[in-house]
């Protein structure tokens, strides 16, 4: 009750409702997370900004030397804070709603938590480690993706991106080992390549279809999303780390693995 009387007195102002959210257990979870969860080299770990500015806030309470401020850097870089509307970002456009990402970071947010809150989003059961590892694994490729797009187009490189990690979900699903991603804390020149690729098409794709229109109106379709899963992409080459062996669920079978009695692949296999 707190929580909606805090919503709806600030409606006419400039508090914005992922403020008002902070509180909610989900949220705080995610944080708890984040703070105890250290990425595989055992140092570094991801920051969680539940309240805007605590990122800011840890620098100033812990660097309290140049010393320890450039450690501190070094071990959660900037690059690897994620706000309260970056993780609904993330997991709306893998969730395969990149018009609703499109509507900006407030609407998409409210409309993340809303359907959070009614039981209807993929994160409503309390975040767990295997949660917390996908979510920064998604995380890694949405980057990822805005990293290939930024210099690769001259406009419009949030849609693309968007329809672009919506379209790897749409497309591989389970295929895709997030577990590996997590380990790696990167993706693979392989899948940068073809991620690269799909990109071209997704951005023909927004601009033919929107006839016209401002491309980022259109993305705001969920139209446009059908038409974009609906596009004529390229297969998935083989020899992509990150795609799991359909029989194994597993990304590769290391040399000297043993199948059955007396049996080994003899050289490393990938998918």
């Amino acid at each position: 009750m707190i929580a909606a009387v805090s919503r709806y007195a600030n409606s006419q102002n400039s508090v914005r409702q992922a403020d008002l959210s902070a509180n909610r257990p989900f949220h705080v979870q995610v944080e708890k997370l984040a703070n105890t969860v250290f990425c595989p080299d055992g140092v570094s770990r991801w920051f969680y900004e539940r309240a805007a500015g605590s990122y800011n806030v840890l620098l100033a309470r812990e660097g309290t030397t140049p010393a320890k401020l450039r450690r501190l850097k070094e071990v959660i870089p900037v690059s690897r804070k994620v706000t309260k509307t970056d993780l609904a970002k993330f997991l709306s456009a893998w969730d395969q709603k990149p018009d609703r990402v499109s509507l900006g970071a407030q609407k998409n947010f409210e409309g993340f938590m809303q359907a959070l809150e009614n039981g209807q989003n993929p994160c409503s059961a309390e975040p767990d480690v295997d949660f917390y590892k996908k979510m920064i694994a998604k995380a890694i490729l949405f980057k990822t993706a805005q990293k290939l797009i930024r210099p690769a187009f001259k406009a419009f490189q949030a849609n693309v991106a968007t329809y672009l990690v919506a379209l790897l979900s749409h497309r591989l699903g389970d295929r895709l080992d997030l577990e590996r991603i997590w380990l790696q804390q990167d993706l693979s020149s392989q899948l940068k390549q073809q991620m690269l690729g799909w990109a071209q098409v997704v951005n023909r794709i927004l601009h033919e279809s929107a006839n016209g229109r401002m491309v980022s109106e259109w993305a705001k379709k969920v139209e446009c999303w059908e038409v974009v899963r609906k596009g004529s992409y390229s297969q998935m080459p083989d020899g992509i780390p990150e795609m799991k062996l359909a029989n194994f669920g597993v990304s590769s079978v290391p040399a000297g693995v043993v199948f059955g009695v007396g049996k080994t692949w003899p050289d490393e296999i990938t998918l």
